[in-house]
């Protein structure tokens, strides 16, 4: 009897123990939700700054969205080439030797972790006739390719051929493979955002002074007001580095210097040509453009670009473009020197080389 009554004691101890439920302190702890201290302790532990549960406690400590907005910001580099200025298209000869120095150029940025963005005009039908697909290549390589259209700006060209004409060019180009998202060179009186975006491009490059002369007279820059060609109003636009650090998006011709939210084309605009910085940094006309690289383009590179880093916004996307033209090769040596000199801004972080597509991507994340 003894026995029976020992066992049903202790059945009886092991379900009231089991009715009692432990302190909240005792509670084992999940590995993904660490105990935290109580708000207005004056301890600010992981949960409270993560979660921003106490301002009280975390008042001076940063929270994970302040400490990314905290973060240095970052300028995209690169450099926009306009393939133009030979006979690709009627010359073999032309079309082998600038092919050439492609590859050439190519091989050289991508010793430094450089990109390239090539803006085809008369390269496109050369490859199209004579074969040797390089711009197909340099897309796959990394680099960037878009059209360079040279549309637009004469005064006497016809507006309602724009959208026709640009729609043109963007087949060719994508008849070699290509993904063709953006253009350059199609400046003019007429209504070249419209025309750009009807014909299927995304953003837009490359923009000089003329390209004011679609605006309403009374918006104009004063300076600006009666440009008479492209080449005449050559120079970056906008002229302040400042209003050129940041994309944009236009709605039309008519208004694109401002930046409208439901616009459709895209602006990324170029601070000027990589052989003329000097040149633009003493002539606010233009004028004086030699077309030698010298190391005084260099030296002038380098001091808008750290304009160009002490102006950058961490809330936005940051911008800083040079181009060239190829139709006159650059000296290799000083190409070298000057890539060279742009590798610890890569180094530490306050500039990235990226194509024009990839500025583009960055924007519209």
């Amino acid at each position: 009897m003894k026995k029976y009554t020992f066992l049903i004691f202790f059945i009886i101890s092991i379900l009231f123990l089991g009715c009692i439920e432990p302190e909240k302190d005792q509670l084992p702890q999940k590995e993904n939700n660490p105990p935290h201290s109580k708000c207005g302790d004056g301890v600010c532990d992981s949960l409270e700054r993560e979660r921003d549960l106490c301002p009280e406690d975390c008042l001076n400590t940063p929270t994970k969205k302040e400490t990314a907005k905290s973060a240095p910001p970052v300028v995209y580099i690169g450099m926009m080439v306009h393939l133009e200025g030979w006979a690709d298209e009627t010359d073999e000869s032309a079309y082998v030797r600038h092919v050439g120095l492609m590859r050439e150029y190519a091989d050289l940025f991508e010793k430094y972790g450089a990109k390239l963005t090539w803006e085809s005009k008369e390269l496109t039908k050369g490859s199209l006739r004579w074969g040797d697909n390089v711009l197909l290549e340099m897309q796959e390589r990394g680099h960037g390719v878009g059209v360079h259209a040279d549309v637009g700006g004469s005064k006497n060209y016809v507006c309602k051929n724009f959208t026709s004409d640009l729609t043109t060019k963007k087949k060719e180009l994508e008849q070699l493979g290509v993904n063709v998202r953006h253009v350059s060179g199609v400046t003019s009186h007429c209504d070249w955002v419209t025309a750009c975006v009807e014909s299927g491009f995304k953003f837009t490059t490359g923009g000089v002074a003329y390209s004011v002369s679609s605006l309403p007279e009374e918006l104009r820059p004063e300076e600006f007001k009666n440009c008479p060609s492209p080449s005449k109003c050559h120079q970056p636009y906008p002229t302040s580095l400042a209003e050129r650090l940041h994309p944009w998006r236009a709605r039309s011709g008519a208004d694109w210097i401002v930046d409208n939210p439901d616009g459709k084309l895209v602006i990324l605009a170029e601070s000027g040509l990589l052989v003329a910085k000097y040149e633009e940094s003493i002539s606010s006309d233009g004028s004086n453009i030699s077309g030698e690289f010298t190391r005084e383009d260099i030296d002038t590179y380098f001091r808008e670009l750290e304009q160009a880093i002490a102006l950058s916004n961490p809330d936005k996307v940051n911008i800083y473009y040079v181009g060239w033209s190829l139709g006159k090769p650059l000296d290799k040596v000083l190409l070298e020197e000057w890539l060279k000199r742009i590798q610890p801004y890569v180094e530490n972080g306050s500039v990235r080389w990226a194509t024009l597509p990839e500025m583009y991507d960055a924007y519209i994340i």
